[in-house]
């Protein structure tokens, strides 16, 4: 699809500029190739990449550790029970309670404010089974044990009626709805935001009642169950054992469908309490943290493919058996394939600066790591940099800074190797200079130095160096007879009989000339070698002076350690006692010592 798309961009590109040209021609309002296809003023420091709102409702916390634990869940709030009208807020339906004979009066569960009540429920040992069981992470859906108690605040009585019936049905009794359960919990949780989350849950279990406020008998006994919907937020988010507060909207279902009556107290049946209420909650939790997974996704969502990929890398290997662990990896590929563009545009962004040595850090790191297309944009790009600071350091070469333009040539084409022959252009122009420089001042011997540096270099430069030599050797000749240098007098030996060797010949004049300087030469050569053996004498005859002095009664050992070992060592009849020790020094002259018994005796020049 890029390869389709790129051609069409690079002719749109080109529009604009064909309008222009009657327009001034700045080379400043060109840009390159790389600028026509990856445009920076696309770029929102705010847009996210493509799928981010989807992800932020639906897949949030796809990598999060799982809550896997909770151990305490408490729940005390206030509650109706709920009757006809708006939100069961009218009075009680007839068919709430069913009695044991069709005469007795029904009972309408007192005004609203009878009907009011507190609860208190605790779930404990709530599990993430799923997890534990088939290592499912993906979903925090915790099982547990439900314990509740209820009961009315302001009870009502029973209707007067009842104990004319039948005496044992007191009269005036308090119809409390006293309930205690204990049930099975079943609770999800859904987390969008680290700080807080939502919970619905679940609950069914058998509910005991002890109706009346003043007695244990009657009681009765069925099944209860509850919905719940609330949410929480985390106090402490970077603990192990977390804890959350939050509220929470309860609807609960008991039916009492046995009664035990032994002293026949009631003519009661059965009864089904619908209840409806809000809850404070406060639990403590374990996991659901959030992951390196979490974080690396977020960096991918807002385009830093980088650390999207490290952390998306580390928590891959951190969490090979996560159940997400297949998007994890779909996104570390995803980002690495995307790093090359968002290093590139990041050079990009220092290119449009004028940084133009962090612009190609970022273009030389997007090119390893690029497709051969985006390669090939960002070499051309490289390219382009690179001629356009070897014409700046050209400025600074004719402008008589050279070193400073070879430095920065250096630079430049170590961006781009194959431009590495300017860096051979730039030192052969500077030889060549200084040379020429050096030859004006009549520095030739120096001046020779740098058009040798420069025909190494550059073979070819053969026929003008010859030229610039052959000049000095025609004012050297004008000077043959004042010369003293001896690297000069070579020079101009070395010119003549070259020119001789080309020709065939040389006239009387140079040809005298040659013989001339060959036997000033070879004076000069005498004179510098005698010049050397003074220079050496006189330090051997320095060093000599420095010496400790011997004399005659000194033992073998004694001289040796002043003197050093002799040339020459001769032994009297192979006896070491007596000898003869015989020193030569570079100026021929020796000396002869004389031992006898271990002891010198005679000292002979």
């Amino acid at each position: 699809m890029l390869k389709k798309i790129i051609p069409i961009l690079i002719f749109l590109s080109f529009l604009p500029e064909l309008k222009s040209q009657e327009a001034e021609q700045d080379s400043s309002r060109f840009r390159s190739m790389i600028f026509r296809i990856f445009s920076l003023d696309r770029i929102d420091p705010n847009d996210y990449e493509r799928g981010y709102i989807f992800d932020r409702i639906f897949k949030r916390r796809e990598f999060h550790d799982p809550i896997n634990f909770i151990p305490l869940e408490l729940r005390y709030g206030f509650g109706y029970n709920s009757g006809g009208g708006f939100l069961g807020l009218g009075n009680m339906r007839s068919s709430w309670m069913s009695y044991e004979t069709d005469d007795v009066s029904s009972f309408d569960g007192g005004n609203l404010s009878s009907r009011l009540g507190h609860q208190l429920d605790i779930d404990i040992l709530k599990t993430n089974l799923a997890y534990y069981w088939f290592g499912n992470s993906w979903l925090d859906m915790h099982s547990g044990i439900n314990l509740r108690y209820s009961s009315l605040l302001i009870p009502s009585s029973t209707p007067s009626d009842w104990s004319t019936i039948k005496d044992s049905w007191q009269l005036n009794s308090k119809f409390n709805a006293r309930m205690f359960e204990l049930g099975w919990s079943q609770s999800l949780i859904l987390q969008w935001l680290d700080s807080w989350f939502t919970t619905y849950r679940y609950t069914y279990g058998l509910a005991l009642s002890q109706f009346y406020a003043k007695e244990s008998s009657p009681y009765g006994y069925g099944p209860s169950q509850s919905i719940t919907v609330g949410g929480r937020y985390i106090i402490d988010r970077k603990m192990a054992n977390r804890f959350s507060v939050g509220l929470d909207f309860k609807f609960t279902s008991t039916s009492i469908s046995k009664i035990k009556d032994s002293k026949d107290l009631t003519p009661i049946k059965s009864f089904n309490i619908q209840t409806a209420g809000i809850y404070a909650t406060a639990s403590v939790f374990f996991g659901g943290q959030q992951t390196k997974g979490d974080l690396g996704k977020s960096y991918y969502y807002t385009k830093d493919y980088i650390l999207a990929k490290r952390y998306l890398n580390e928590f891959i290997d951190e969490n090979p058996n996560h159940a997400s662990i297949k998007s994890a990896i779909k996104l570390s590929v995803e980002s690495d394939r995307k790093i090359p563009y968002q290093i590139m545009r990041q050079g990009m962004s220092f290119d449009e600066r004028g940084m133009v040595v962090r612009a190609i850090e970022k273009y030389i790191r997007a090119k390893a790591l690029a497709d051969t297309l985006l390669a090939d944009v960002i070499d051309d790009r490289v390219k382009e940099i690179t001629y356009r600071e070897i014409e700046r350091a050209e400025k600074w070469l004719y402008a008589g800074e050279s070193d400073t333009a070879i430095a920065h040539v250096k630079m430049a084409t170590s961006w781009y190797p194959e431009l590495s022959h300017h860096v051979d252009r730039f030192k052969v122009y500077n030889f060549m200079t200084k040379g020429e420089q050096l030859y004006k001042i009549g520095l030739y011997d120096r001046a020779l130095k740098y058009f040798n540096a420069a025909q190494k270099i550059n073979p070819m430069l053969d026929f003008e160096i010859a030229t610039h030599k052959f000049r000095i050797a025609s004012d050297l000749l004008v000077t043959a007879d004042t010369l003293r240098d001896l690297n000069s007098l070579k020079f101009v030996i070395f010119a003549l009989e070259e020119t001789q060797r080309l020709t065939g010949s040389l006239s009387p004049a140079n040809f005298k000339t040659l013989d001339l300087l060959k036997k000033k030469m070879l004076a000069q050569e005498e004179y510098k070698l005698r010049k050397e053996i003074d220079i050496r004498l006189k330090k051997d005859k320095i060093n000599m002076s420095k010496k400790k002095p011997i004399y005659v009664g000194m033992m073998i050992s004694e001289v040796e350690s002043i003197m050093g070992k002799p040339l020459e060592v001769i032994n009297d009849n192979n006896s070491r006692s007596n000898q003869l020790w015989i020193y030569e020094y570079q100026d021929k002259s020796k000396v002869i010592l004389t031992f006898t018994n271990y002891k010198l005796i005679k000292i002979e020049d």
